[in-house]
């Protein structure tokens, strides 16, 4: 140690160890009884829900997932950036639209993204999908919506039987194949890397999962939520699949979320992001804020916290 470091740990009872082989030691040791719990009680977290799950065991949701789609209703249609460029219900602070001034970092567009592209792809293996594909592309907009309210309204009488959509006749149009196809598509369990895949030769390393997150986002994502106790008014964000008490640290985040007017805003995500900022920067900044740097010198906690070296001091 330094001249310096000597005179200031002067009369300071030290003790001597090996930095390195403790740390050693306690990493060794959390491995093995990581690795021994894993082997015990395998992954602790809840297995992803994935468009194979959803399309075996609701169809229907499944299927309206992509109607809602075709007929723009979908949350994902109209989000706004960094998605697409309908800014009518981005965010505001005092008029500041924070992803409009981003912009579109991730341009989506749900038809062609979701159905068309991978649609596309299987067809090369299916003339009936390849016409029927045509069609719907040559096809006027209000005949494409005549189709898909049709098939949309089919749907309320629709049954599944050995994985086979059967509906009611009606005027489809093209619309019939290409929801069988999505429908096998997601069986198959493919349609996630489909709609991932481009043309690349570089797509076996593509990690990107955005899109296929966003497909289900909706309902489906809502009603698994629901089912696991982790909804917005259930302090979600926080909550774990797995045993209490969660994800602690994000209490004081989620907490902003039933506080109004966070609450109750349509501008509430980015009111509490920026709630959530300016804590941390006081947090950051504390030791430099006048006043609240003077906090721990009144409260003297540092007292009790070191009170043995204190009472040694007295001796």
């Amino acid at each position: 140690m330094s001249l310096k470091s000597d005179e200031y740990l002067k009369n300071v009872p030290l003790k001597s160890y090996d930095l390195i082989k403790e740390g050693l030691a306690v990493f060794i040791s959390i491995a093995i009884i990581i690795f021994a719990l894993a082997l015990i009680f395998g992954s602790p977290d809840y297995p992803p829900v994935t468009a194979k799950q959803i399309a075996k065991y609701e169809t229907i949701s499944y299927l309206k997932t992509f109607i809602n789609i075709l007929e723009g209703k979908s949350s994902i249609s109209d989000y706004g950036p960094p998605y697409d460029s309908d800014t009518s219900q981005s965010q505001n602070f005092f008029g500041i639209k924070p992803s409009v001034i981003l912009g579109v970092t991730t341009p989506i567009n749900p038809i062609d993204d979701f159905i068309i592209n991978p649609l596309e792809k299987i067809a090369i293996f299916d003339n009936n999908l390849k016409s029927s594909l045509e069609e719907y592309k040559n096809a006027t907009n209000e005949q494409k919506l005549k189709w898909v309210k049709s098939y949309d309204k089919a749907l309320e009488n629709a049954k599944i039987e050995n994985n086979n959509v059967i509906i009611p006749n009606g005027d489809y149009g093209p619309i019939k194949t290409m929801m069988n196809s999505l429908f096998k598509l997601g069986l198959s369990g493919l349609l996630e890397g489909s709609i991932v895949s481009s043309n690349s030769p570089y797509d076996f390393y593509n990690m990107n999962f955005t899109k296929p997150l966003l497909l289900f986002q909706g309902k489906v994502y809502h009603s698994v939520a629901k089912q696991l106790d982790m909804l917005g008014e259930d302090w979600g964000i926080s909550n774990e699949t797995g045993n209490y008490p969660g994800a602690w640290w994000l209490w004081p985040y989620t907490l902003a979320y039933q506080l109004p007017p966070m609450s109750t805003s349509s501008n509430g995500d980015l009111q509490v992001g920026i709630l959530m900022m300016t804590f941390f920067l006081v947090l950051l900044l504390f030791p430099y804020l006048p006043l609240l740097n003077k906090i721990p010198k009144f409260l003297k906690i540092y007292k009790i916290i070191w009170r043995d070296w204190y009472k040694n001091q007295k001796n």
